[in-house]
This record gives structure tokens, sequence and C-alpha cells, in this order.
């Protein structure tokens, strides 16, 4: 096997991975959401049964009661789920450091903005890549950068980082299947 059939191979399996890991997240956020939506079912006739019998006030206050617990429950439930979906996709970016990162962070810095960049923040890793690109850049190496660039200028902040295209599409805690 050469080494573009073994590069071709490695890409295919990574992308399977990807493919695995998005279904495997979709099917538990499916889960999550239909054991949420059986909860709140309860809830609604558990706490439409304490209104039947509550006097006005009474269920005025239980509506409120309930409204709270289940925005607290919503949220809740949210917030484990948005955790999940991220703690996956961040597992998953480690697979995009493969032989074709270079060209993709060659990329993602020419998509900065045409600024004098003074401070480019980057992953540990892509030190060298970032002052072959950003030679006029002071680089600053971050960990919580996992590929790409995210430069300060004078006058702009931009993120041309993994990370930051993540979070484009990420709003809210909901995953728009980026």
């Amino acid at each position: 096997m050469g080494s573009r059939e073994l590069i071709e191979s490695l890409r295919r399996a990574g992308e399977e991975n990807i493919r695995l890991l998005r279904k495997e997240a979709e099917q538990e956020a499916e889960a999550m959401q239909a054991a949420f939506s059986r909860q709140m079912e309860e809830w609604s006739r558990h706490y439409a049964a304490k209104l039947a019998a509550a006097g006005n006030e009474d269920a005025q206050r239980a509506r409120a009661e309930a409204g709270s617990r289940v925005r607290a429950v919503r949220l809740a439930a949210e917030k484990k789920l948005s955790d999940r979906l991220s703690s996956i996709v961040r597992a998953s970016l480690a697979q995009l450091r493969n032989d074709a990162y270079p060209a993709t962070f060659a990329r993602l810095a020419h998509e900065l903005p045409a600024l004098p960049w003074k401070l480019v923040r980057v992953h540990p890793a892509d030190m060298d890549l970032a002052r072959t690109h950003l030679p006029e850049a002071e680089i600053v190496p971050a960990e919580t950068i996992a590929g790409g660039v995210d430069g300060r200028s004078r006058t702009d902040r931009s993120g041309r980082s993994i990370p930051s295209r993540r979070g484009l599409s990420w709003h809210g805690g909901t995953c728009c299947r980026c």
C-alpha cells in the first residue's frame, strides 16, 4: 500500500469515526429528549391535579412553582445535552489533526482579514505553522485553541479556529449539526 492509499484509508476511517460519533450523539440526544418529554408530561399531569384541587391563589402559586421547576429541569436537561455534545465534538477535534491539517491551518490563517496582526493565539503544536503563515505577529500558545488561529490587531479580534467555527453553529446549547 502506497502512502497515498494509506492517507486515503486513514482519511476515510476518520470520516467514518466522525459519522459514528455524530450518529451516537444524535441517538443519545433523541433518548434524552424522549425522557425529558415523558417527565414533562408526568409533571404536567401532577401539577394539573394540584391546580384543580387548589384555590385561585394556591393555583397561581402552584403554576409559578410548576413553571419554575419545568424551566429548571429544561435548563438542566439542555445543559447536560449541550455538555455531552460539546465533549463529543471536542473529542472528534483531535481526529482533524491529520496529514491534511497544515493545509487546513493555512486556509484558516488566510481567512483572517488583511490587518497587521499583533497577537495570535494557536495550539502549542501549531507554533511553527503560525510563524510560517503569520510571521509579523507575536505567537502565543493556547491549549484552549484546538486548531486554527485566534488573532488580535489594534482594531479587530478575529477567530479562525476550529472551536470558533464550532461556536458559530452552536447556539443556545443546541447543535446545528456542525
